[in-house]
């Protein structure tokens, strides 16, 4: 029987209308990133490469809208690399590294 991999978890909250890396920590996934919008937030919140807008700009500086419960696999192998940002309000958002 193989074992488990490992992985790595994380959560960022207090995601606001200023673009935040979703995390500080030198992580390096496998595969790829999950994000995953937390089912509590009341506002879409918007992954991206850094200078990420929250769909209120330019369409190559929008990012990947998530609705609250919403997820998407980045394919990035640091973390860190990723960002969020809110058009209004604070989002919380959760991620798993692949």
């Amino acid at each position: 029987m193989a074992g488990v991999p490992e992985f790595s978890t994380g959560s960022k909250t207090g995601i606001g209308t200023s673009a935040v890396s979703i995390t500080s920590q030198n992580l390096n996934a496998s595969r790829g990133v999950q994000v995953l919008a937390s089912t509590s937030n009341s506002v879409a919140v918007y992954i991206g490469p850094e200078g990420v807008t929250a769909g209120t700009s330019s369409a190559s500086t929008d990012g990947y809208p998530l609705a609250a419960g919403e997820a998407i696999v980045v394919p990035v192998i640091e973390p860190s690399k990723i960002y969020a940002v809110t058009a209004s309000s604070t989002a919380t958002i959760s991620y798993m590294l692949v």
